[in-house]
């Protein structure tokens, strides 16, 4: 039996409790009072509570809440001690904790916990799950001596894209064509392996089921697959003659049957067929002199898919009204189920467990885990013994609060119910909504929140609503009466608690509404979809208009899908009313991204007519067709010298001060005034100068980075890419319903819940009551249907919790849309607006009458009418917004404009003043080739492995990647990587795997040499190294002869003197951040109490011999000599950038390594020239290769204070 809550009264003993809060009653608001309570009352410190959310947005709310109530209280407790008797509270249940009786020293006792909760509130483990996860393992990582814990990939899209194609690549395009192409005719796409793979790699345990006869995952598919098909063949060989014409017979019998029973319709089926379909099969057979391949049997669809398989049996004898249908001839029919489906089932199998291996030994080599990675590596399983990590994490927290729980899958729960919901000192709380669980596609599972609450000690539910106006609070809390019937949920009423508004309060009609889509008969979505974006602008904009205290962004519309929020927001803009999109879309798939693509690419070609005409014709320029056909070519060629100008003032104006130097007075408000075309603009070149910036493009690499964003998009968006285009802050929200979640707008329109989920066609389906997944591609019989009723039932019950979720997103009125659409039997307001028993009902059954009688009978205050008659926006005009009458002023006009201050690289910092960096970010520009005037002593290779590999910044770029992935270690699956990465490159494999794979061997494999004697780099495991360090170093301002003074600090170490001529010829002026990225961090011995910590950088110069006619001719160990390497260091600046790494890494020690002290933790440097590097056969010291040197703290030291301080 269920409590009622009361925030000054909830016991906070142990024991694991449940807080159930419908939409708006105040579960954050709850969450921070008890926090409040459990940090005074109960004496326990902040850093005893770990609260747990959903999203980062949701747990950077609570803790903004939870201080806010913590100063609130602290201010009244102080008062109280100033002989205040009565402080005014923001809310009567902070003035009932507040009265009650306490002496002087118990209320300064509860005020010096406060300010010491205050103090550490940044530090407190208020976080998502995951979040909890990773600081988890990076405690265990501290207290068990590892080195580095594992990084967190955040955005897998790339990663995943890049294991299909090796997939692709060496699966299944080395199949048989025939193969081949019949996969692909069977929906085995790339893209439909990504996504595949992506929900797969979304599971914190993926398991796919299997069956003894799939193929073994480790070996070549192509003879595994035709093995099998041979197999299937005979079988179909053997039982086809022998039992095809009486599996016709029972098929027209069953059609004859079903006619007599009142069937309308049996296609394909009949009791009298035209063709004689077992002849088809059988001259098909006849022609087949060895098993057919996939395409061949695919060619055979209409008899064999359409007629003969038990998938088409089974849906046309249940629409015949057979509930459970047999089939006609089971092993017959089996047979033909497994020749259709089973090569392509057993593919798919095959791709996704190799993808998930991949995925998998990818991570380990890169030391990187996902979010589901996460709770895989903290899921405590479910036997004994437990974990030995569980027992520091009891120590560690006392209470526990788990927000958003309805959300929570298996492993989330197993974790957070055996750690802390068994003992006798834990309060394991749960808070949580069943009406709100709408994640079940990132893992959240319902039946795992029912198991937990019939298992809790005590239940509490809050009941008062402060989000809703009492009037529209009655009219949904009888709407939603019947509850959510396919969950099997209650929707108990709630106490309205809202404050009465303006727009709560018309008396013309309920602030409950219903608009009806005026329809004789029952027509298609499709058709209801494509009419109502018309029906809905004109709606809002007579909204406005006759409501003048209504602005836009008083408005929410709520939609399910991107395309049919394009859809109403082309519809208001014709009308003039503001829009903002607030869900999950691209900007850099929106027109604005195609417009800055045009300027993009005649930046980088301002000389190409074509790309020129197409960026004057752009809304960037405006030109009219017919001004540019009249053109006598001057407009033209002013424009090209305009944007000349513009690509050379590119890298000192970023692309955005480009763009605003083009757009002219009129063109910006022509873009102001077509809604959100500017905002987008804006945002997308911002994303675009980001990536120039990250990875040192120009024009035209930029032009091609904006090119593959928008043809090859990532899923999911990443956050920085959903669009933010806010017009103005007064413009009608349109939301999806996921994205609203947590919000509130005084008026909500909901049009589409009278859509249904769209079904599902697999062949990933999740197994009923398990947490496997299985392939099958047929839908209608034996483990699809039910994979796919299962998934149905689900998807159904999901999309009513889906529509409490929007209609508890109104404040003063809420709008709900009825259409009479065909095939929406699981259209989530059913039971709303017919009652429960109608989700039973047929469609033409519910009919406007026996709508209104239901709303009528449980007395709900609603309504109802039709749509207005469609208004062409001509007749109905544009709304005019209310004018601003601000009397405006000319600002002050700045003298100085600092443009020091930015984000630079080392890379900028050694350009001269006349040369743009265009870099990648942590790699230095390609050097141009050195010829070596005398080699090195004649015990060392005159030609090494990599003396002919190509040149320039792609092929140095590619070996880099090649050392990111690679084990270090003896791996069979490294030729796997430096293929895919040659390929990348525009590198031919065959020409250059084996001189690869030898040169980085020799890499690998070379003693350092120096402080670090014999170690090399295959000596080091993955806990010792890490790989592409990213920093940004905040710059107070740095100059170059403060560069000179960090040098000088220092005569005795390399670099100096010699060094320090080089350093005057720079011009730095810097101020922001220097941004950069080393090749590899590592440590020099498994001892962390002794190890020195080293960064290496990877160089792909090329030093060597010409021949007579200027060819590169011998390159190799003997050209690297410590005089030639000290020339390249030197003219390239490389002892700056060593030092400047060094710096990055003392600081990322000092935070990440307890008891660092540089003297003793801070290695230095090695500079391993990748071209020269012997092997492990050599002499250690001095060898070519490599340039090896202890770190110079006084300079380190000195930089470090300069880079914070400024210069002098």
């Amino acid at each position: 039996m269920a409590e009622r809550f009361d925030a000054n009264t909830y016991p906070l003993g142990p024991g694991r409790r449940l807080l159930e809060a419908s939409a708006g009653t105040g579960k954050t608001f709850a969450l921070a009072h008890l926090t409040l309570r459990l940090i005074t009352e109960a004496g326990q410190p902040i850093e005893s509570l770990l609260v747990v959310t959903y999203t980062d947005a949701a747990a950077a709310e609570l803790r903004s809440r939870i201080g806010a109530r913590l100063q609130a209280a602290l201010q009244g407790l102080e008062a109280f001690s100033k002989g205040d008797s009565d402080p005014s509270g923001p809310d009567p249940v902070l003035e009932a904790w507040w009265s009650q009786p306490l002496d002087d020293e118990q209320r300064n006792d509860w005020i010096r916990k406060l300010l010491v909760a205050l103090e550490q509130l940044d530090r407190a483990d208020i976080t998502t799950i995951h979040g909890f996860c990773r600081r988890s393992l990076h405690r265990q990582a501290l207290s068990s001596g590892a080195a580095l814990d594992p990084q967190l990939d955040t955005d897998t899209t790339v990663e995943i894209q890049e294991v299909v194609q090796e997939i692709w690549h060496d699966l299944l395009q080395s199949l048989d064509p025939d193969q081949y192409r019949g996969l692909l005719s069977a929906g085995l796409t790339a893209e439909a392996l990504t996504r595949g793979l992506n929900t797969l790699d979304s599971d914190p345990s993926p398991q796919v089921c299997t069956d003894g006869a799939d193929f073994v995952v480790d070996q070549p598919l192509a003879p595994q697959l035709d093995s099998w098909l041979n197999t299937t063949w005979l079988q179909f060989l053997e039982l086809w003659p022998k039992h095809s014409r009486t599996l016709e017979v029972c098929f027209c019998t069953a059609a004859a049957e079903w006619k007599a029973a009142g069937a309308s319709r049996t296609t394909p089926y009949s009791a009298k067929p035209r063709s004689d379909r077992c002849a088809v099969i059988d001259q098909w057979i006849a022609a087949q002199a060895t098993a057919p391949s996939i395409s061949a049997i695919r060619d055979q669809e209409k008899p064999l898919k359409e007629y003969f398989h038990p998938g088409s049996w089974c849906r046309v004898a249940r629409s015949c009204g057979e509930e459970e249908p047999s089939l006609a001839h089971t092993e017959l029919q089996t047979v033909i189920a497994a020749l259709w489906d089973g090569p392509i089932e057993r593919v798919w199998r095959h791709c996704l467990q190799r993808g998930l291996a991949k995925l998998n030994d990818r991570r380990r080599r890169q030391g990187v885990m996902t979010f589901a990675g996460l709770l895989a590596a903290m899921d405590p399983g479910e036997s004994l013994p437990e974990p030995d990590w569980l027992g520091p994490l009891r120590a560690r927290y006392r209470t526990v609060m788990v927000d958003e729980f309805q959300d929570t899958d298996p492993v989330q729960w197993r974790l957070l119910n055996r750690a802390f919901g068994h003992g006798s000192k834990h309060l394991l709380l749960l808070v949580g909504d069943p009406k709100q669980a709408i994640y079940r596609f990132r893992g959240g599972d319902l039946d795992t929140y029912k198991k937990a609450r019939a298992d809790v000690d005590r239940i509490d539910d809050l009941i008062e609503n402060f989000r809703t106006t009492p009037k529209l609070m009655e009219g949904m809390n009888a709407l939603m009466a019947p509850g959510l019937v396919r969950s099997n949920l209650e929707v108990p009423a709630v106490i309205p608690r809202g404050e009465v508004t303006k727009l709560g309060d018309q008396t013309d009609r309920h602030p409950l509404e219903l608009l009806v889509i005026p329809s004789a008969a029952p027509t298609s979505k499709t058709a209801l979809e494509q009419q109502l974006p018309d029906l809905l602008g004109a709606d809002v904009l007579r909204r406005l208009n006759e409501t003048p205290e209504l602005k836009p962004s008083d408005l929410c519309i709520l939609v399910s899908r991107h395309a049919q929020a394009t859809a109403l927001r082309d519809a208001l803009a014709i009308r003039g009313v503001p829009t903002r999109l607030v869900n999950q879309g691209d900007v850099l798939e929106s027109e604005a991204a195609a417009e800055l693509q045009r300027l993009i690419d005649a930046l980088a070609a301002p000389g190409n007519e074509r790309k020129l005409r197409l960026l004057a014709c752009s809304a960037l320029i405006g030109w009219s067709a017919a001004t540019l056909s009249d053109d006598d070519g001057a407009q033209l060629d002013a424009l090209s010298a305009q944007v000349r100008k513009l690509g050379e003032q590119l890298p000192r104006l970023g692309l955005l001060g480009c763009l605003s130097n083009l757009l002219e007075g009129s063109v910006m408000a022509d873009l102001s005034e077509r809604g959100r075309l500017l905002g987008d603009l804006q945002q997308a070149a911002r994303l675009v100068q980001d990536a120039m910036h990250r990875q040192g493009l120009n024009a035209a690499s930029a032009a091609e980075w904006l090119r593959r964003q928008r043809l090859q998009p990532p899923d999911p968006v990443p956050e920085a890419r959903q669009p933010h285009s806010d017009q103005a802050e007064s413009a009608v929200a349109v939301v999806t319903v996921h994205r609203s979640k947590g919000l509130e707008y005084p008026v909500v329109i909901c049009p589409y819940l009278w859509e249904g989920p769209a079904d599902s066609n697999g062949p990933l389906w999740k197994i009923e009551g398990s947490q496997q997944w299985q392939i099958c591609c047929n839908r209608h019989w034996g483990l699809g249907y039910q994979a796919a009723a299962f998934a149905t039932t689900q998807a159904a019950a999901e999309s009513e919790r889906l529509a409490y979720v929007a209609v508890t997103r109104a404040c003063s009125q809420l709008v709900l849309v009825w259409g009479h659409a065909a095939r929406q039997d699981n259209a989530p307001l059913v039971s709303w607006l017919f009652g429960a028993d109608a989700i039973e009902t047929d469609l033409d059954q519910r009919t406007e009458e026996r709508l209104r009688d239901h709303l009528l009978r449980q007395q709900v205050p609603i309504t109802i009418h039709p749509f207005p008659e469609n208004d062409s926006a001509a007749a109905i005009g544009r709304w005019q917004g209310p004018t601003d009458h601000t009397t405006l002023t000319v600002g002050g006009v700045p003298t100085h404009i600092d443009r020091s201050w930015g984000r630079a690289s080392y890379s900028a910092w050694i350009s001269s003043s006349t040369e743009s960096s265009h870099s990648e970010l942590g790699r230095d520009p390609e050097p141009e080739p050195k010829e070596l005037e005398t080699p090195g002593a004649n015990r060392w290779p005159e030609i090494g492995p990599l003396a002919d590999f190509p040149r320039g910044p792609g092929p140095g770029d590619c070996l880099h990647r090649i050392l990111e992935q690679w084990s270090f270690q003896a791996d069979a699956g490294e030729d796997t990587v430096i293929a895919t990465e040659l390929r990348r490159a525009g590198l031919d494999p065959e020409l250059w795997l084996d001189a690869v794979r030898t040169g980085l061997t020799h890499v690998l494999s070379t003693p350092l040499g120096g402080p670090l004697g014999s170690l090399s780099l295959n000596q080091l495991g993955s806990e010792r190294r890490l790989h592409e360090l990213s920093f940004d170093l905040p710059v107070t301002g740095m100059v170059t002869r403060s560069l000179i003074q960090a040098f000088r600090a220092d005569n005795r170490s390399r670099f100096s003197d010699d060094y320090i001529p080089y350093l005057e010829q720079l011009s730095v002026n810097s101020r922001g951040f220097l941004t950069g990225s080393i090749d590899l961090v590592f440590c020099d011995s498994e001892d962390l109490n002794k190890a020195r910590w080293w960064v290496a950088d990877w160089k792909s110069n090329w030093i060597g011999e010409r021949g007579a006619d200027g060819r590169s001719q011998m390159c190799g160990p003997r050209h690297y000599t410590q005089t030639a390497m000290q020339e390249q260091m030197v003219h390239h600046h490389y002892p700056l950038q060593a030092h400047l790494y060094l710096v990055a890494l003392h600081r990322h020690l000092q935070w990440r390594l307890p008891g660092y002290d540089p003297a003793q933790h801070l290695g230095g440097y090695a500079y391993i020239f990748l071209r020269g590097m012997p092997g492990k056969n050599k002499p250690t010291n001095d060898g070519p290769g490599r340039i090896v040197e202890r770190a110079s703290l006084p300079r380190i030291l000195t930089l470090d204070r300069l880079l914070r301080e400024g210069a002098a």
